[in-house]
């Protein structure tokens, strides 16, 4: 296994040739870091990664992220499947913010490039001032807004 990381192969490695999609790398038990100005920006973990071709499935993944008012961000998710900078939540997802803001979604899609989650089905949105249910949350987070369909809400009246 070692010689794969050391020593460039010879020609294709896969030949694909009835258009099945083989896996080029499998990783299981696995944790990542992301290092940005000598600090620890993210962290990955899981039991599974697979990378293909032109995309990667992520099982039971768990990501932190040190945003840069000093916050954090936790993405939870059952499966995920990411192709450039789009990834999609398959069975779930599970979004916490360290300012106590956070929701579970059935199914989205998120694109990074814009900080767009786009949800599918039920979700449960929670802060400190309640909880919001509904279906199909749009959460841009660069704008901070927050859409849905059929909301119904606890709100906290001090």
């Amino acid at each position: 296994m070692l010689a794969l990381l050391f020593f460039n192969p010879r020609g294709e490695v896969f030949i694909d040739t009835d258009n099945t999609d083989i896996a080029k790398i499998e990783v299981k038990g696995f944790r990542m870091y992301q290092i940005k100005e000598d600090v620890t920006d993210t962290i990955i973990t899981g039991t599974q990664a697979i990378q293909y071709g032109d995309h990667e499935i992520f099982n039971n993944i768990l990501i932190s992220r040190s945003l840069e008012n000093g916050q954090f961000e936790d993405i939870k998710a059952n499966r995920v499947y990411r192709k450039q900078d789009i990834y999609r939540f398959i069975n779930g997802v599970d979004y916490k913010k360290s300012d106590g803001m956070g929701f579970v979604s059935q199914t989205g899609v998120l694109n990074l490039k814009t900080e767009v989650f786009s949800g599918k089905g039920k979700f449960e949105l929670k802060n400190s001032q309640g909880v919001v249910n509904g279906i199909d949350i749009v959460y841009d987070k660069k704008k901070e807004i927050v859409k849905a369909k059929k909301i119904e809400s606890k709100i906290k009246l001090d």
